[in-house]
């Protein structure tokens, strides 16, 4: 954990709690409560340690962050740890063998290689991966109710953490591999956050050393989901052509027998990748592939990684969607969006806000600037809850787009309330 966060965070809890006149008894047993545990789970003595600075209460953040309603930006330092400084691995005098990911398809895109040679220390085991698993699941969840540029310190956190003990520990093979795993995962959730935050090549950076830490633990289901991400960032920037070739690369290095809610991502990000560089019909067949695997999807009764947790047909329907408003096709994107049942909680503003934003562009290629107005105003009221600056910058292009029609009294009220007039 970067220096002095552990207090800061213990003095966000303090302040959150004394605000509510709450003992650290009742702080305890309320964070219980939303968790579900009539026994066991948070102490008194836990709350004592988190707010000295003692204990960082990782995977208890979501339920602390709900039940004291803390600003989650509180909870970062102000300056947070840089890639330079968490994400680098250090020299270490006997370097072990290492991979790495190459794949030609994609313009010889290399993987960072870590050093993982522990040096003596602790031993850990399955708890420990275990642990960190569960602090990563929970992460994911406050980044739904959040924003990247909250959530991002503390995967850049949680990178340095899972580094140290690979560094530091010592471990069985089967462990080091699980460990590796979780690195791989936390860096492609920390790849999304920085990118929700507005910090596209750190995004690109972290993306790349999931490949790396994924293809070092021997798993290609997450070395193509990392490449898959790399891809979907690759598109979303200023020069997407090579996403193309990405996205198609991560489909062919998944193993045959990848569980189809992973095809579904990669073939969702095919999808967008084709958008952003006007093919069509790629798109289709993208969609279409989509169609299938969610319909094997539903046959079936897989245990699936908690990193694809969120897609579900709703969700593909959406990117369908979203990808038709970026070719601007109009009449296929304003239908597929509308018919979708928005799988968004009143909560998720920054999901909420970005679906407005698509559906108000599709509406504005229709010609239909009221309905246009409808969305955008939500849009603009939604974004306002969130700490996305990617979420800001799509606001931001939707409004411009509306500028053309400003002399229309919706469009006038609109570009006022959002203080574009």
């Amino acid at each position: 954990m970067h220096p002095g966060q552990p207090l800061r965070i213990g003095a966000a809890i303090r302040e959150a709690r004394q605000e509510l006149g709450w003992t650290q008894k009742q702080l305890a047993h309320r964070v219980n409560e939303l968790r579900g545990y009539e026994s066991g789970g948070c102490s008194t003595n836990d709350v004592y340690r988190w707010e000295s600075g003692r204990r960082t209460p990782m995977h208890w953040l979501p339920f602390l962050i709900k039940v004291l309603n803390i600003d989650v930006g509180a909870l970062a330092e102000p300056s947070s740890p840089t890639l330079a400084e968490v994400a680098q691995p250090q020299e270490q005098e006997s370097p072990v063998d290492r991979r790495e990911f190459i794949t030609a398809s994609t313009g010889a895109i290399a993987g960072v290689p870590l050093d993982t040679s522990p040096t003596r220390g602790r031993r850990v085991g399955g708890a420990d991966v275990a642990r960190l698993r569960r602090g990563l699941v929970d992460l994911r969840r406050v980044d739904d109710y959040t924003g990247g540029a909250a959530t991002y310190p503390l995967a850049v956190a949680t990178i340095q953490r899972t580094e140290t003990l690979l560094r530091r520990a010592s471990y069985a093979p089967a462990t080091e591999q699980q460990l590796l795993a979780v690195l791989a995962e936390t860096h492609q959730f920390t790849a999304w956050t920085a990118f929700d935050a507005g910090k596209m090549d750190e995004a690109k950076q972290f993306a790349r050393r999931a490949s790396a830490a994924a293809n070092q633990a021997g798993n290609t289901v997450l070395a193509a989901s990392a490449l898959s991400e790399l891809s979907y960032l690759t598109a979303s920037g200023d020069s997407p052509r090579e996403a193309v070739q990405m996205a198609r690369a991560s489909l062919a290095l998944a193993p045959v027998d990848a569980l189809p809610a992973v095809r579904v991502v990669l073939a969702d990000r095919l999808a967008w990748a084709c958008a952003r560089t006007g093919d069509a019909s790629g798109v289709d067949r993208a969609v279409g592939l989509v169609d299938d695997l969610h319909d094997r999807r539903d046959a079936r009764e897989d245990e699936e990684p908690d990193w694809v947790y969120w897609i579900n047909r709703d969700e593909s329907q959406i990117m369908a969607g979203r990808c038709w408003a970026e070719l601007r096709y109009a009449r296929r994107a304003v239908p597929t969006l509308e018919s979708t049942t928005v799988p968004y909680d009143d909560a998720q503003a920054r999901e909420a806000a970005l679906y407005q934003c698509w559906l108000g562009g599709a509406h504005l290629d229709a010609g239909d600037v009221d309905q246009a107005v409808a969305a955008v105003t939500q849009a603009v009221t939604l974004a306002r809850g969130t700490d996305s600056p990617r979420t800001d910058v799509w606001v931001s292009g939707i409004l411009q787009r509306m500028q053309p029609h400003k002399n229309a009294p919706g469009v006038r009220q609109l570009l006022e309330y959002a203080g574009d007039a």
